[in-house]
């Protein structure tokens, strides 16, 4: 096990036996990781919990977990079904979604499913399958691809329905999916012209990276030829859209053989992928995609081991990692100062939940464009950038018109309250917007606002209201989780 000192404002990494690691971290005030997630959670910690695995807490997640252990929560939502949808269906108006026939309405009916469904993590998970394994609906057509392998990335993500899934599975499935198939050309791979699109992201984006730990090439362009020639073959059915498949068509197959990292044999498809997830990057590749989801900041090589080898002992199942990284106490460092940024779907999704406004109309859907996050639509196959590369002065101002849109939305009109105090005025702000984190400074410029805000109308005590509700969501306090 490997333990991390600093030196000289730099990281050394020394080898140190176990006893003398959980020394050291008990040292720092950083209890060993199955003692933590056995402690009895913080309010600020359910917060935390939520945001990263969800799309925010409710108060209702607050008063059944408050108390209660890490364990406990995280067992709950790795084990509890996704459930029946909360709430109204969304519509456009009047008409209700139709995604086969207009884009927005198939973004819309994710952001509702978001939105609506009781355990949250399913849906996180499964936009963290499509981040990963990156298709855009631009490129796909038509839209039934999508949602087929939307659905596919769900068998993946709900993990109480389906405790047991796995990374080598899901890669297995994925190399025949039709979306993938059309999206990079796949049904173009035959045996007389092999194509390299879906081979060469495989190994770059999907499974290895281009270069390991040390900085040395994953794969060479031989490995890319070769496993191109093993993923040929196969076609898509398209004559009944709401029922399209891909079949394989052993005509159009290099049935040769391939020799790919060294290892040699007439591979198909699926014994192919076997041969990339067997490589040395793969796991820890996926380990560190999988964390940066959920952790600020990258995990120390004795957390990246363990975690490894939880992948690699489980037979590379999903639970078991997820669940190690959610009771990781890193995910809980900086609670008085969140470090991750919020994408524009966790974003917009978060408010909509915590307001508790229904979707009638389209507007999530031309926000999230103009913040630049639109479900299905990722700008390439790397998917989207994240951090800060989501607030730009654009974007960030997007992100404010939204708030404000949302705060004055009739569902949530506020009452005329004409002899409410200042400090009732932001106390009824926070819970109308779900009583996000706010820094103590925030909290103070927010009750020294409406300390001064001219309240001798009707109108202006409203817009009293508005502001605050606006600066709750939209200021810089709400962009980070």
């Amino acid at each position: 096990m490997a333990a991390t000192t600093r030196a000289s404002g730099r990281r050394v990494t020394k080898k140190r036996p176990v006893r003398k690691v959980q020394a050291r971290r008990r040292r720092l005030s950083l209890p060993p990781q199955p003692a933590f997630a056995r402690r009895p959670m913080s309010v600020e910690q359910v917060d935390r919990l939520f945001w990263r695995a969800g799309f925010g807490p409710s108060q209702a997640d607050r008063d059944a977990w408050t108390g209660r252990t890490l364990d406990e929560a995280v067992d709950a939502l790795l084990n509890t079904p996704q459930g029946v949808l909360q709430g109204p269906d969304p519509v456009d108006g009047i008409t209700p979604f139709d995604p086969t026939v207009e884009d927005a309405h198939l973004v819309l009916a994710w952001v509702s499913r978001m939105q609506r469904s009781p355990n949250p993590l399913p849906e996180r998970l499964a936009f963290f399958w499509h981040r990963h394994w990156a298709n855009s609906r631009q490129s796909v057509d038509p839209p039934q691809l999508m949602m087929r392998q939307n659905d596919l990335f769900r068998r993946y993500a709900d993990l109480a329905a389906n405790p047991s899934a796995d990374f080598r599975t899901m890669a297995h499935e994925m190399g025949e999916d039709p979306a993938m198939l059309r999206y990079l050309t796949g049904e173009a791979n035959t045996k007389t012209r092999p194509n390299e699109n879906y081979a060469r992201e495989v190994m770059e984006l999907f499974c290895l990276g281009v270069t390991d730990a040390a900085g040395n090439p994953n794969y060479t362009e031989d490995d890319v030829r070769q496993l191109a020639r093993c993923f040929g073959g196969w076609r898509i059915d398209t004559t009944n859209p709401d029922d399209a498949k891909s079949y394989f068509t052993p005509p159009r197959f290099d049935a040769g053989v391939k020799t790919v990292f060294g290892q040699t044999g007439a591979f198909g498809a699926r014994e192919a992928a076997d041969v990339v997830l067997s490589h040395p990057s793969h796991a820890p590749y996926l380990v560190r995609k999988l964390w940066s989801e959920f952790v600020a900041g990258p995990p120390d090589p004795a957390t990246l081991d363990e975690l490894v080898r939880t992948y690699n002992d489980s037979g590379r199942q999903i639970k078991p990692l997820v669940r190690k990284i959610l009771t990781h106490p890193q995910m809980f460092d900086s609670l008085g100062e969140p470090a991750l940024v919020k994408p524009p779907v966790v974003y917009v999704v978060g408010a909509l939940r915590a307001t508790g406004v229904p979707m009638v109309n389209r507007d999530a859907y031309t926000y999230l464009g103009r913040m630049g996050q639109i479900p299905y639509f990722p700008p390439n196959v790397s998917g989207w950038e994240y951090g800060f590369a989501f607030l730009n002065t654009n974007t960030a101002i997007e992100r404010w018109r939204f708030a404000a849109n949302l705060a004055n939305r009739s569902e949530i009109a506020p009452q005329d309250i004409p002899d409410e105090t200042p400090e009732q005025a932001v106390d009824r702000a926070l819970s109308t917007c779900g009583r996000p984190w706010l820094s103590a400074r925030t909290g103070e410029l927010l009750l020294d606002y409406a300390r001064r805000a001219p309240v001798t109308t009707v109108t202006r005590r409203r817009a009293r209201q508005l502001l605050l509700r606006t600066m709750i969501l939209g200021g810089p306090d709400g962009q980070v989780m």
